[in-house]
């Protein structure tokens, strides 16, 4: 008599797909990009990157913009589209930083817009090496690892901002009463939802 064969209850396996996403306005307005998804970012949605980024056009033409965090890349592509001289992502993926570029030389804009695979906090401390400064500056982490807060007291610490510049931190709209921003100027804070911009300077 046979033994029934015993059943094992495997998981199938998840295939990721990649993220798409359009440019919404300025130079680039409409043109696709593809981020491959790894499970650990996401694009935003596409009504809070324009809102985010109407916000922000008054002061992209010929800034030098820096994205901490930037995982699939779409605030890059926005701001060069709607006018930043040169936009500087930092990213610990490689194969997203490796489309994130793929598609900068795709589009032609690979002289401004550049995705670095590294630490975010190593960055920051090389950027000041370089005597880097920028004028935008986006931090758009993984929620819930207080990573804003490390990153804002490591660009205290080493800063790497123009005398006119605009500190913007996402987080999640139930963090705010979490972070300490005290050692900043509160410019606003622009709530969209779930998700909240603090829009800071450093005293």
């Amino acid at each position: 008599m046979k033994k029934n064969a015993q059943k094992v209850n495997r998981k199938p396996k998840v295939k990721r797909k990649n993220f798409e996403f359009r440019v919404i306005a300025g130079d680039l307005k409409g043109k696709l990009i593809k981020a491959p998804d790894l499970g650990v970012t996401r694009p935003p949605l596409t009504r809070l990157r324009k809102s985010i980024f109407d916000f922000l056009n008054p002061h992209l033409e010929y800034a030098h913009y820096l994205d901490l965090f930037s995982g699939t890349g779409s605030y890059l592509f926005e701001a060069v589209s709607r006018g930043a001289k040169s936009a500087t992502g930092v990213e610990l993926e490689q194969k997203i930083v490796d489309a994130i570029n793929s598609y900068s030389e795709k589009y032609e804009i690979a002289e401004k817009l550049k995705c670095i695979n590294g630490d975010v906090f190593e960055m920051i401390k090389y950027f000041h090496s370089q005597k880097n400064k920028f004028d935008i500056i986006m931090i758009a982490p993984p929620q819930y690892k207080d990573f804003i807060k490390r990153t804002l007291t490591l660009l205290r610490q080493f800063p790497i901002v123009s005398e006119d510049h605009l500190i913007l931190c996402q987080h999640d709209t139930s963090e705010t009463k979490n972070l300490d921003f005290t050692e900043f100027e509160i410019i606003q804070s622009r709530k969209y939802g779930n998700t909240t911009f603090t829009v800071l300077k450093l005293k």
